[in-house]
């Protein structure tokens, strides 16, 4: 009888192990409140300097799809579009080779709590790098690129079904393996399958290339994302999106006016008791996205001798963010809860063999007591994720006569009172070019 209690106590020393690990591994919590001072003030090149200097120490908590990402941002803001592509570029071969790695991996490490692991990045953050690196490509005259971008975002929103039912297969199959009951968790089917803002994009680039059937379906689907998703796209679908309608200009150039406002929701921790047993109620914790309100209610655009035009809104990235991570957020739930049943197997099989011996020694007791601390300790949710995308994106154009023009950009909020006005940008415009001016107000 001895011997068979030996032998349990050496297969539940890894698990042990592994929790004494985990109960001692470090926060991935990142002060960056110096960064975000001058981000807010729309400082961005003092932003991106300051974030030079902690990226180090943020790739160390909170791993290098963050800080690329981040680092895309900061940089485009500042103007470094070339940089701002490369960063963008790193951080989407890092998120393609997480996932990879998460599809063909073991399927009990898809089960091993987030925070443990690498950050991989999220849908949301994933579908808005391409139209980011499209806006870059725009910025420097390099439109067929552009289109390639946008492209890539179209295709990753057509992708994300698929890779929301993987991930729970992969919960299902890690149960059925283990003998564990599948839990019972409500999933989302995601509202969001198309993006008005990259295929409004993509169809303003596409009608400069003279691409006149990738305009018109493009903007067939910008009419589908209001249409099928009004929940996603409460606000009027945009009077630009008549561009179609509106012949390239040969004579004069067009200048695309694309602005963003606000912030990007947050990330916070939601705890949750669950049942696994008749004796047993464990803790979970699990991610959810809350949203940060935004004073911003009207953008329009002065240029110099040419008067005043209001922007609309195209698109809540905010409201898309939300809806995306709302099923990854209910599948780590599930994942949560799986865990908390394959460790009250063990605790239960500790109890077992214990009870076999009635002299249970001091260190016997205490190896039950951490199981039983560490079931709910080790649970936290994963919080990290990109700190710098907006949360509104604002569209418009103007066909101009060649010439060299001032273009400022006023962020309005209920009243009509100006929050913020951007400083004055000189475009210089060419007849038969597409042009790009771009305005950001974080708050």
């Amino acid at each position: 009888m001895k011997y068979r209690k030996n032998v349990a106590y050496v297969l539940l020393f890894p698990l042990l192990l592994m929790l004494i690990v985990l109960l001692n591994g470090c926060t991935s919590f990142m002060d960056l409140s110096a960064t975000q001072s001058l981000y807010k003030g729309a400082k961005y090149q003092g932003a991106y300097e300051n974030l030079l200097l902690e990226a180090p120490s943020l790739l160390k908590k909170q791993g290098p799809i963050i800080v690329n990402y981040d680092l895309g941002i900061l940089s485009r803001l500042s103007g470094d579009y070339k940089d701002s592509n490369n960063y963008f570029s790193e951080s989407e071969r890092l998120i393609w080779e997480a996932y990879t790695e998460s599809v063909s991996g073991n399927i009990a490490s898809f089960l091993v709590n987030d925070n443990t692991k690498a950050y991989q990045g999220e849908e949301y953050e994933d579908m808005y790098l391409n139209v980011f690196k499209a806006l870059n490509y725009m910025h420097l005259g390099e439109t067929e690129a552009a289109l390639v971008e946008l492209n890539r975002s179209i295709e990753k929103q057509a992708f994300l079904k698929q890779k929301y039912e993987q991930y729970e297969r992969q919960v299902s199959e890690y149960a059925r393996e283990e003998g564990l009951d599948t839990p019972e968790v409500q999933t989302y089917a995601t509202s969001f399958s198309t993006s008005a803002l990259a295929n409004y994009l993509s169809a303003s680039v596409a009608q400069s290339l003279g691409e006149e059937n990738t305009l018109h379906y493009a903007i067939d689907q910008v009419r589908h994302a209001f249409t099928s998703q009004p929940s996603l796209y409460p606000f009027p679908l945009p009077s630009v999106v008549s561009i179609e309608e509106d012949p390239f200009p040969q004579e004069k150039g067009r200048v695309q006016l694309v602005s963003f406002s606000g912030q990007s929701p947050l990330k916070e921790e939601r705890m949750e008791r669950v049942y696994v047993s008749n004796y047993n109620r464990a803790k979970i914790a699990y991610p959810v996205l809350v949203g940060v309100a935004s004073q911003v209610q009207a953008v329009r655009v002065s240029i110099e001798g040419q008067g005043v035009i209001p922007l609309q809104r195209i698109e809540s990235i905010s409201n898309i963010a939300i809806d995306t991570f709302k099923t990854k957020s209910e599948l780590i739930k599930m994942k949560a809860i799986t865990r908390a049943m394959a460790k009250a197997v063990g605790i239960a099989l500790y109890d077992e063999y214990a009870a076999q011996d009635n002299n249970v020694t001091a260190g016997e007791q205490l190896l039950g007591m951490i199981f039983r601390i560490a079931r709910d300790v080790t649970e936290s949710a994963d919080v990290r994720g990109t700190h710098f995308l907006p949360s509104d994106a604002w569209v418009g154009y103007v066909d101009l006569p060649e010439g060299t023009y001032t273009i400022t950009t006023e962020f309005l909020n209920a009243s009509n009172q100006v929050l913020h006005r951007s400083s004055g940008k000189t475009v210089q415009i060419q007849a038969g070019t597409l042009h790009l001016a771009e305005a950001y107000f974080p708050l």
